[in-house]
């Protein structure tokens, strides 16, 4: 998990980035990942590094994507690594009160795009 928060430091949350794509895994026994892949900066690197970033959430319960097509989905307010007890929370570019949702409830009544599940792992693809 270290290593996945590294990256969303690293990535100052993939702000000014894009959402390149969400796909969904089905795994035996019906377990569901989900794959959301980011192309951003890395901000400790120097010069305008540009990378993709793969972010699987795994043992998912629950994905909400409101997203209009035909667009390229820019990240203005970022990608929060969030957790909830045993769950951790994706939440792609969603707009709350306060800079992160205090609650499940506030993302599900607020989120547009995010994916909640047992586990998370981000990885530097390129």
């Amino acid at each position: 998990m270290d290593r996945t928060q590294q990256i969303f430091e690293q990535y100052h949350r993939f702000d000014d980035g894009s959402l390149v794509s969400i796909e969904q895994l089905y795994q035996p026994r019906g377990v569901l990942s989900v794959r959301i892949v980011l192309h951003a900066r890395n901000h400790v690197l120097v010069g305008n590094v540009w990378r993709r970033v793969a972010i699987t959430v795994g043992e998912v319960e629950e994905v909400a994507l409101k997203t209009p097509g035909n667009f390229i989905n820019r990240i203005c307010c970022g990608v929060k690594l969030l957790r909830f007890g045993d769950l951790w929370c994706v939440d792609v570019d969603g707009t709350y009160a306060h800079d992160e949702p205090a609650t499940l409830d506030e993302v599900r009544r607020d989120g547009d795009c995010y994916v909640i599940g047992g586990t998370v792992e981000a990885v530097e693809l390129d």
